[in-house]
């Protein structure tokens, strides 16, 4: 099992297969009967969605957010070109794997000695979806648009503009639920420390506090005796002046 997976959350993930194939290699076979595929074809894409972990701290399900992720894709590429969805909760936040088969319909021209026609047909094209860094900027700002709304109903506001570079290494961050962990203790750690450092103030304060009365009860003797001194003084010259 890997690192970054969470044995005891699990139970929770939750895994669908089109046609409840017993694998996802037979349901992407089921789902290219009668289409042409190359050696060189792309006969699948896995797409990865979810949100940081201040989503699932507002007001909506992790369930019903992925759900809708899913919704997104089979709208955009047809639902039959789905064959599995796998939702994850095991890493430090809950997202959901599709894999797409990228089947599209093709009006094409034929010819031969009968004649000459167009017929539509269904054809493997994962440059419909992925060619192109342009197809993929506009994927990310569609997918963007598409779960604005359901960040304002968690009361997260979800930003555009991930680097391609950092996403790998974003991944891996958010995903590793020891991350999660270690900022948690961090966190914990730093409140520890501030409390520490409260403690230790009020300790200095006391100690300050005790200072300052020790000073002030010196004041008070040493006031005291200077007032016992002025009075002898004052009885001596009392005294002479009596002779």
């Amino acid at each position: 099992m890997p690192e970054n997976i969470n044995p005891e959350k699990t139970p929770y993930n939750h895994d669908w297969i089109a046609g409840d194939k017993p694998t996802f290699k037979d349901a992407i076979n089921a789902r290219l009967e009668g289409v042409p595929v190359r050696k060189n074809s792309v006969i699948a894409i896995e797409f990865v969605m979810g949100a940081s972990e201040d989503f699932y701290k507002g007001n909506y399900e992790a369930t019903g957010y992925l759900s809708n992720c899913v919704k997104f894709l089979g709208r955009r590429y047809g639902w039959d070109n789905i064959v599995s969805i796998s939702q994850h909760f095991d890493e430090s936040n809950p997202h959901v794997h599709v894999l797409v088969t990228p089947i599209i319909e093709k009006t094409v021209k034929w010819k031969n000695q009968k004649g000459e026609g167009v017929k539509k047909e269904k054809r493997l094209c994962a440059r419909d979806i992925t060619g192109g860094k342009e197809k993929l900027r506009q994927l990310q700002t569609d997918f963007h648009e598409y779960i604005v709304p359901y960040g304002k109903v968690a009361g997260v506001e979800f930003v555009r503009g991930t680097l391609v570079e950092q996403q790998t290494r974003e991944y891996k961050k958010r995903t590793d639920y020891r991350m999660a962990e270690i900022a948690r203790i961090a966190k914990r750690a730093e409140q520890e420390i501030e409390a520490a450092k409260r403690l230790e103030l009020q300790k200095q304060i006391v100690r300050e506090v005790g200072e300052l009365e020790k000073d002030q009860k010196k004041v008070r003797e040493l006031e005291k005796k200077t007032e016992f001194m002025k009075k002898g003084r004052n009885k001596g010259n009392n005294f002479k002046m009596g002779l």
